[in-house]
C-alpha cells in the first residue's frame, strides 16, 4: 500500500489579490477567481491561489455578493436557505 501526501497550504476565507486579479477563498476552502482583466465580475473555480496573492479587503459590493455565492455553493448539502422577505414573490 502506497501513501501519497500532498502539502496544500490552507488559506483563510476571504479575498486575495495579485497585481491584476482578485480571488475569493470560500469557507469550505474552494478558490474562485472573481475579477480578471476584461472581466469585471466572474465566478470561476480555480485549483489554488497563485503564489503571489496577498490577503485583501474588498469594498466592491458586486465582489462581496460573488463571495457570498461562492460560500453558498459549498453549503449546498446543508439544506435550503430561506430567502430574505424583500425578495419573496419577486421571481
Amino acid at each position: 500500500m502506497d501513501l501519497v501526501v500532498f502539502d496544500v497550504q490552507a488559506r483563510a476565507p476571504g479575498f486575495y489579490t495579485t497585481r491584476t486579479r482578485t480571488y475569493f477563498v470560500a469557507e469550505d476552502g474552494a478558490v474562485y477567481l472573481v475579477r480578471a482583466p476584461g472581466q469585471p465580475a466572474t465566478l470561476q473555480r480555480e485549483d489554488d491561489l497563485p503564489p503571489d496573492c496577498d490577503p485583501s479587503i474588498i469594498a466592491d459590493e458586486v465582489l462581496a455578493r460573488l463571495g457570498e455565492a461562492a460560500d453558498m455553493v459549498g453549503r449546498r448539502g446543508l439544506g435550503l436557505r430561506a430567502r430574505p422577505a424583500a425578495t419573496r414573490g419577486a421571481a
